[in-house]
C-alpha cells in the first residue's frame, strides 16, 4: 500500500484510547480521518468477540486507495469477556490484516 501503510500505521496510532476501551458502549464508526475510519461492525456469531475493521473512506487524499473505498484493511476480533487495554487492542490491528 506504500504511502497508505505509513497512513494506515499513524491513523492507528491517533485513535483515541477511550475509542479501544469499553466496546460494549460502542457502534457503528467510532473512530476516523480522511483516509480510514473504524467500525465496530458487531459482534460474531454466538456474539463470542466484537468484531472490529479499518476500513478506507471515501474522501481519502490518496488516489489509488479511492478506488478501493470500503475496503477492510485491518479486521480485529476482541473477545467479549477479554478485558484488553487500549494499548493491546492498538497492537493487534497493527498485526492484524484484512
Amino acid at each position: 500500500m506504500g504511502k497508505g501503510s505509513d497512513l494506515l500505521e499513524a491513523f492507528i496510532e491517533k485513535i483515541p484510547d477511550s475509542k479501544l476501551i469499553d466496546l460494549r458502549s460502542k457502534s457503528g464508526k467510532i473512530y476516523s480521518d480522511n483516509d480510514f475510519r473504524l467500525d465496530m461492525q458487531g459482534m460474531t456469531t454466538g456474539s463470542e468477540s466484537f468484531n472490529l475493521q479499518i476500513q478506507i473512506n471515501k474522501q481519502t487524499t490518496i488516489s489509488y486507495m479511492r478506488k478501493v473505498s470500503g475496503k477492510t484493511v485491518r479486521h480485529v476480533l476482541v473477545p467479549i469477556d477479554a478485558d484488553w487495554t487500549a494499548e493491546e487492542v492498538r497492537a493487534k490491528l497493527r498485526a492484524a490484516t484484512a
